[in-house]
């Protein structure tokens, strides 16, 4: 048996497939179970309206072993919108299938014996526990990317709903079901990756060991060079938020900011989906939605701003942080994430999310922002990933 030699199984294109590059990279890699996977010039990446499968890919990992199940999850897709289905009874079913599906394939692999099986299985959190259960069984290591800070996260997130009644969402919490799965996996992992302090801290409090975790940051990419700033035609100072536009990512809190801002020459640009309704700020001339932003424009919209804003309650990591700064863009970030900025050098940190403060900041960081040195965030490639993976 190969040593160190590791299945990754992904759902979704997380990370933009790091860890899975990651261990190719280095040679550990033995394969990947992926729900879509679309190379260039496939059948199904050439489907119409369906362009966001082009990002079901990545090019290095064109020589890898992967197994996907298209047909399968492009038809589950499908079905849940003819159904009108959605929220965390599609999640859900969909973190099944992906599972039931898996885990077919590996009991077709461990089947061929253990001496051609592989060290480590690789899982995200919430669709892990059943590939676990059957790596358990074989005496494989069972490693666990942990995608947020779990259940204390949303306790945050449910007092800050019921602090913002007026702000209409259709944020619902998780069922019981969805965290008796997750406590499971937790309790089968060996190892738990988890991606900032803050994300431990959380964990923590719910009980996970500390001798399981290890914290392992995103990896970060430098486009810096490749970044064109463009010109605000207004001459108002930019601030964008992309992202999610959710009370979680502390929107109720910004939203007041920019009315304390509204004699100001400021203006916040918001990016992104949004699980509340518009007219929250539709009547506000400070304020421009741009909606959903494909991936093809994100490199523009963020060489738009000035500056980046993240007053998120609670983000595992956020890597809108990150890209904001590969971009040249400094960073206004919340302390209740990943750790990327440093204070002065390229961005500021809020030291509470009162609306005040982030008023406050925002002003400051008109005034600081072409002084900056705007360093970038500790660089943290495909080698240090591996480096971190592979250490016991």
């Amino acid at each position: 048996m190969e040593a160190d030699s590791w299945i990754v199984c992904q759902l979704g294109a997380r990370e933009h497939y790091a860890i899975p590059r990651a261990l190719a990279q280095s040679g550990r890699q033995d394969l990947l179970i992926t729900d879509l996977w679309c190379p260039p010039g496939s059948v199904f990446s050439s489907l119409p309206s369906t362009r966001r499968l082009g990002d079901r890919y990545h090019s290095d990992l064109s020589n890898a072993d992967v197994q996907s199940f298209n047909e399968r999850f492009i038809s589950f897709e499908i079905a849940s919108r003819f159904q009108k289905q959605s929220g965390w009874k599609t999640i859900m079913a969909r973190n099944d299938l992906f599972q039931n599906l898996a885990v077919t394939q590996l009991e077709k692999r461990f089947g061929r014996g253990r001496d051609t099986g592989p060290n480590s299985i690789f899982s995200y959190s919430y669709a892990a526990r059943d590939i676990f259960a059957l790596a358990d069984s074989f005496g494989i290591e069972k490693v666990l990317g942990q995608i947020d800070p779990g259940p204390e996260e949303e306790r945050n997130v449910a007092e800050e709903h019921q602090k913002h009644p007026e702000l209409a969402s259709h944020w619902q919490p998780a069922p019981h079901e969805y965290w008796s799965s997750w406590r499971e996996e937790i309790r089968l992992a060996d190892r738990i990756v988890v991606n900032s302090e803050w994300s431990k801290e959380c964990l923590l409090k719910e009980g996970v060991p500390e001798e399981k975790m290890k914290v392992i940051p995103l990896l970060f990419v430098d486009r810096s060079k490749s970044a064109t700033p463009l010109k605000s035609e207004s001459g108002k100072f930019r601030v964008l938020f992309l992202g999610t536009i959710s009370l979680r990512k502390g929107i109720a809190r910004l939203l007041s900011a920019m009315e304390l801002l509204k004699s100001e020459n400021v203006e916040l640009l918001l990016a992104g989906p949004s699980e509340i309704d518009p007219s929250a700020w539709e009547d506000m001339d400070n304020i421009t939605w741009l909606g959903p932003i494909p991936r093809s424009q994100v490199a523009e919209v963020y060489q738009s701003a000035d500056v980046f804003i993240l007053p998120t309650l609670s983000d595992g990591f956020a890597l809108t942080q990150l890209e904001a700064l590969s971009y040249g863009l400094p960073v206004i970030a919340s302390v209740y994430c990943g750790e990327a900025v440093i204070e002065g050098q390229n961005g500021w940190i809020l030291e509470n999310l009162e609306p005040e403060t982030i008023a406050q900041t925002i002003m400051r960081s008109s005034h600081e922002y072409r002084s900056l040195p705007k360093i970038q965030a500790n660089e943290f490639g495909l080698d240090s990933l591996a480096e971190a993976l592979l250490k016991r």
